[in-house]
């Protein structure tokens, strides 16, 4: 693990290119934390990393199962997760699965569905 303090937003790349794993452990009880879903976790996929993230209802619903996510209740299941994906030799295969969820997610994409939302909204208020 290297804690590096904080860094620049034009180095995170360089950073991530290191990591094997990215990590998203959160206190369940937060109420501010049931619905979020943090844009790193989409620069996680991209860059075919597996995510080790507690089970919160928004990055669920948002990434389900089998997408480039491992799911842990509690942070210190974090290092035995780990171990677990390295041991059964699934990094692979996980981190292809999240690099797969998340390859259309470019900004054209992404606002043309918001453009057809607000336009089907139009309609239905018509």
């Amino acid at each position: 693990m290297i804690l590096t303090g904080k860094q620049p937003y034009t180095k995170i790349p360089e950073f991530l290119a290191m990591a094997d794993f990215c990590l998203l452990p959160a206190y369940k009880d937060e109420e501010i934390m049931q619905d979020i879903v943090p844009i790193k976790l989409y620069e996680y996929l991209a860059m075919k990393k597996v995510v080790i993230a507690t089970d919160l209802p928004g990055i669920f619903r948002e990434f389900g199962k089998n997408n480039g996510i491992v799911y842990i209740d509690e942070a210190k299941e974090v290092l035995d997760t780990a171990q677990m994906i390295i041991d059964n030799n699934d990094y692979d295969e996980i981190a292809t699965a999240g690099r797969n969820f998340v390859k259309s997610n470019d900004w054209e994409n992404i606002v043309d569905n918001f453009e057809e939302t607000l336009l089907n909204l139009i309609k239905e208020h018509n």
